[in-house]
């Protein structure tokens, strides 16, 4: 997600540096080290605003969830939003790196769970390797992904869905559960906590595709 730089993200993120996350090869992250327990770990590629990970997060006390995200700005503006929403949600917290480096700062086997919401789609073919659902990311992705862990992929952009698609397959990812509308499945509705993105196209009457996949 692209944002104009806001003057104030920076100082606010040393102001609230608790909630930010600062691992390494050596000391990678963990529910023990970072959150003081032993409760499954769920990870958000590109947190946007942070609607979705601070909804989620809230209504899964049980679990402790890190929201990703590669430019600082947003990650104070998603930071701002959830501490205005619960400044005592200790389940959450947040992750200003890139997804190229993940296995640099999770364990393997680690992550019961990723997000990926309305990723860049980086649309020109010779950007595809760019694309958050690309062979090499799901190799990545299997790594840090404990066994029977999942991804959850939600877009508005119909060729990238295809594209994911094509990735499942050649990777030998399986398919759990799939829609090419998700407002029109009763089923994936029901628990579907949307993002910012999400609530925007759909009232504007783009369908939103969805796909859970899980390692074969």
């Amino acid at each position: 997600m692209r944002l104009r730089n806001k003057s104030w993200t920076s100082a606010f993120l040393k102001e609230h540096n608790e909630w930010l996350l600062q691992p390494n090869k050596l000391s990678p992250i963990s529910s023990e080290k970072n959150f003081n327990n032993f409760k499954p770990l769920s990870l958000e590629i590109g947190c946007g605003k942070g609607q979705f990970i601070t909804q989620l997060a809230k209504l899964n006390p049980h679990e402790n969830f890190v929201a990703m995200e590669k430019e600082a700005t947003v990650v104070g503006v998603a930071l701002k939003k959830t501490i205005n929403l619960d400044p005592d949600l200790d389940n959450l917290k947040f992750l200003n790196h890139y997804a190229e480096n993940l296995e640099d700062y999770f364990l393997t086997n680690s992550v019961k769970k990723i997000y990926l919401n309305f990723s860049d789609p980086w649309p020109k073919s010779r950007h595809a390797k760019k694309r958050l659902t690309f062979t090499t990311f799901l190799n990545t992705y299997e790594k840090i992904l404990i066994p029977q862990g999942e991804i959850q992929i939600k877009t508005d952009n119909d060729k990238l869905y295809e594209f994911s698609l094509e990735m499942v397959a050649l990777n030998n990812w399986k398919i759990l559960k799939q829609s090419t509308d998700l407002y029109n499945d009763q089923n994936l509705l029901k628990d579907n906590i949307p993002t910012e993105y999400e609530t925007k196209f759909h009232q504007l009457g783009k369908n939103i595709n969805y796909l859970l996949i899980t390692k074969n």
